[in-house]
């Protein structure tokens, strides 16, 4: 995994001179047993402990509840910290100093005064909202309009720019900043007509957006002034501040969304900040977009439930849609929660308090059944149901993890009454074309035998070579071990370390990080390992042709079907040659 920001040799030796036993020993009581250390999993609730910290391989297992990783991913998950912020910790813990650079040769210096200006700027904009000058204007749209007490004002940071061209401007250059660097922080435009540098917000209220570690990046503006055309005007992307990263709110929310394994998804602003105020705190807002791979997989990192709140309109609903994939392939199961007509969160809390919208959280619909809830099988015609099904198809095509894929199409199906292989065929993918295999969960003997060889392999790297020559990745029939064996056969190129530790940092998918824990700590008593690795060689090598063989005959009933004789002939050789050496 690259973070970007620390080069890879502090990585491994912040690694190699922290110890995990010490490290979570912090946080749960262990206690020796064998080789290893014993604890009940700070992760789920149990009373006879299963998390197994390995002093050893420097990882931790639960055998609960499947949670595996190393001293990094521990912090990550544990303290709700991102990979860079956990190898920063235990480097000051360590005593190692991390270099002074950030991304794209930028200096550290250059950051600083990036996080400097949005910090003036945040101050600045707080001040103007409590100036004698809009004070009055200001405090009555926020309490009487938008219903917001002072408590709420004040824990979200909210303030206000004003009516002049350059206020903002003015108040940075005396604190020590110059143009050019607060184009770069977005707060700051140029005009090439007249050659003079001006506020980028005026005349609207200011929201503040705060990454993970509560520090001020990015300003969502809102429109104060009646009639003008952008009702919102938002930050640029930055080096502090990625849209597709970031999700508002979540600074505030996420511990509230660890408790509940939950999270509330809604639009705007004002949306999130009513529900905080009604109590509703496992909230976050997507800020009007859909949601992007990386947004989902952080909120994967809290909750395992999302439920989308959206305003009842078309469009409230269509934002729905489109933040669906990427939350599935995170991991993250979807509900939707759907307001009365004409109502929005915000409305809707006020009007009806949070009972309101508890109630409407019982009402939550799956995904799915929210999509076809409206949708009579009987009454549709043909078109009606094939446009229904290429829009699921397509959207499932956008999962990129299989066994969920499967899972969304199997319940497509069922609810709309038809047969799954109808959805495979408008697969993004398939381009149209029939399948010859159908897409099928691997039988768990294969992966049992598979995850084996990769323990061993993981257990007594030294005998990769003799597996690399023989198997391929694309040999593994479980996606995810053929993902671990490609890890495995990266680090031995690069000649990274390759101590399972190092090898669960080359990932950032924590379903990869807790099996490769999982398969860490199987324990290996062969006489023989060398001998043991090459067993296991010949059985993936024996599936894999039965595989190429099912594949062929599917194949060849398709070529005699259509009465291709030449294609047949061809087909039927190579099955035959594959047969014989079964006997080999």
């Amino acid at each position: 995994m690259t973070n970007g920001l620390i080069p890879q040799d502090i990585i491994e030796q912040v690694r190699t001179t922290v110890d995990i036993v010490e490290i979570i020993g912090e946080y749960v009581r262990l206690k020796k047993r064998g080789r290893n250390y014993m604890a009940v999993c700070p992760f789920h609730t149990e009373k006879t402990p299963s998390f197994s910290v390995s002093p050893e391989k420097q990882i931790f297992h639960c055998f609960g509840c499947g949670k595996g990783g190393n001293v990094f991913t521990f912090l990550m998950e544990h303290e709700n910290m991102t990979f860079v912020e956990a190898v920063r910790l235990l480097a000051d813990r360590a005593g190692i100093r991390i270099p002074e650079r950030t991304t794209e040769g930028s200096s550290k210096e250059e950051l600083e005064k990036l996080h400097y200006a949005h910090r003036l700027a945040l101050e600045y904009f707080r001040s103007l909202l409590h100036s004698e000058k809009y004070r009055e204007r200001i405090m009555h749209y926020l309490k009487e309009v938008r219903k917001i007490n002072d408590d709420m004002i004040d824990f979200f940071q909210l303030g206000l720019a004003g009516d002049e061209w350059d206020g903002f401007l003015k108040t940075a250059l005396k604190k020590g900043l110059f143009a050019p660097e607060l184009i770069k922080a977005g707060l700051v435009l140029r005009s090439e007509k007249h050659d003079k540098y001006f506020d980028r917000f005026r005349q609207r209220l200011m929201i503040p957006i705060f990454n993970l570690s509560q520090k001020p990046i990015a300003f969502g503006g809102r429109a104060l002034k009646k009639g003008d055309p952008a009702k919102y005007i938002n930050s640029p992307e930055t080096m502090l501040y990625t849209k597709s990263n970031v999700l508002y709110g979540l600074n505030f929310s996420r511990q509230f969304i660890r408790e509940k394994n939950e999270v509330i998804i809604v639009e705007g602003y004002f949306d999130l900040i009513s529900l905080y105020q009604a109590g509703i705190k496992n909230v976050v807002a997507s800020s009007g977009t859909a949601f992007t791979a990386p947004q989902a997989r952080l909120l994967a990192r809290f909750a395992d439930m999302a439920c989308l709140f959206f305003d009842a309109d078309s469009a409230g609903q269509n934002a729905a849609i489109r933040s669906v994939d990427a939350l599935y392939d995170a991991g993250i199961e979807v509900m939707v929660m759907v307001p009365p007509e004409g109502e929005d969160p915000d409305s809707l809390v006020k009007a009806q308090g949070p009972e309101g919208v508890e109630e409407l959280r019982r009402r939550a619909r799956r995904y799915l059944e929210f999509r076809t809830q409206s949708f009579d099988v009987k009454k549709q015609g043909i078109i009606a149901r094939e446009k229904l099904i290429k829009e699921i198809a397509e959207l499932a095509g956008r999962i990129a993890d299989l066994t969920r894929r499967r899972l969304f199409i199997a319940e497509a199906a069922e609810l709309l009454n038809t047969n799954e292989q109808n959805f495979y065929h408008f697969l993004p993918q398939a381009s149209g074309k029939k399948s010859v295999v159908s897409d099928i969960t691997p039988p768990k003997k294969i992966v049992d035998l598979e995850s084996d060889l990769l323990s061993l392999i993981i257990n007594y790297p030294e005998h990769l070579d003799m597996v690399r020559d023989k198997v391929a990745p694309d040999d593994f029939q479980s996606e995810i071990n053929g993902q671990i064996y490609s890890i495995l056969l990266t680090a031995d190129d690069s000649r990274d370390p390759t101590g399972i530790s190092a090898l669960m940092d080359m990932t950032e998918n924590g379903r990869l990080k807790t099996a490769m824990s999982s398969l860490a700590e199987k324990d290996w008593n062969f006489p023989d390992v060398r001998l043991a690795v090459s067993d296991y060689v010949k059985k993936i090598s024996y599936f894999k042709r039965e595989r190429i063989i099912d594949r062929l005959k599917g194949e060849l009933k398709l070529a005699e079907e259509k009465g291709d004789s030449d294609t047949a002939c061809r087909l039927t050789e190579e099955i035959t040659e594959l047969i014989k050496r079964r006997q080999e």
